[in-house]
């Protein structure tokens, strides 16, 4: 009895020793790990909203200007005007004035992508000899910088003379409405503009121009031959007569018009 109470005892002592202890040894797990705290953010510094695109070509354009993007452009022009119908070469042209200056207004209108314009231009040069119409095309590459947009590019279209003064043909023929000049024109050009806002600017540009002019036979005037047509003039203008009578001509000349502008965007 007293052997079994003893062998109790020690079962029970052991027990409270070895039951603290695996009590501890469970406890001694290592802490998690402490979460990092976000740092904040350095002053001015923004961060970009969430689904923002890269800035594109046209987001810095407008960044830089700060005019944002145009699509659409209309201008009008005022200047001067030189022409010389028979700068390089005349073939029986048969007009005895073919050079002068005036005045040169016109209009213009177009498109606009990014760096480079496309348009149509219609301008009337008033010049001593009869109006020169031109009529054609327009293209243009452009270098913003702020508000300034200087350009460079090429027009080239239709010519023509609307109206000859008498002294251009002199008194060979009659009537000078049956003479008819026409040809057409290409050239390079150069401007600059400058943006009062997205909406308004002012410029100026010049252009030189190559012009290829051409004049069909001018018809005999009642029922006349072109012999009896040439007879009919003074004896000083019948070599004249006979060029504007009896062939076509043709001649390659120049045109040089600076101008400037006032400029509508959208």
């Amino acid at each position: 009895m007293t052997r079994t109470f003893a062998s109790l005892a020690a079962a029970a002592s052991l027990a409270v020793l070895v039951v603290p202890g695996t009590a501890r040894a469970q406890g001694l797990e290592p802490p998690p790990p402490m979460q990092q705290q976000p740092q904040p953010p350095a002053p001015g510094y923004e961060a970009a909203p969430p689904n923002s695109a890269p800035a594109t070509i046209n987001d810095q354009e407008s960044e830089d200007s700060g005019l944002g993007l145009e699509w659409v452009y209309l201008n009008a022009d005022a200047g001067y005007g030189y022409a010389n119908l028979e700068s390089f070469s005349t073939t029986t042209l048969g007009m005895q004035k073919t050079a002068s200056g005036g005045p040169a207004v016109g209009v213009g209108a177009g498109v606009r992508l990014l760096f480079l314009t496309l348009g149509l231009r219609a301008r009337d040069l008033i010049l001593d000899m009869g109006n020169l119409w031109e009529l054609g095309a327009e293209a243009a590459f452009h270098i913003r910088v702020w508000h300034i947009d200087p350009y460079f590019g090429i027009r080239g279209g239709y010519n023509f003379v609307g109206s000859l003064d008498t002294s251009t043909v002199g008194t060979a023929i009659g009537n000078t409405s049956g003479v008819s000049v026409h040809g057409f024109n290409v050239g390079p050009m150069a401007g600059i503009d400058v943006y009062f806002s997205h909406a308004f600017s002012i410029g100026a540009d010049v252009d030189a121009q190559f012009l290829f002019i051409s004049r069909p036979p001018v018809p005999v005037p009642g029922g006349l031959s072109v012999s009896q047509a040439v007879a009919k003039a003074p004896a000083q203008y019948q070599a004249q007569a006979q060029m504007l009578y009896g062939s076509s001509g043709s001649s390659a000349g120049i045109q040089v018009t600076p101008t400037i502008h006032l400029g509508v965007h959208f």
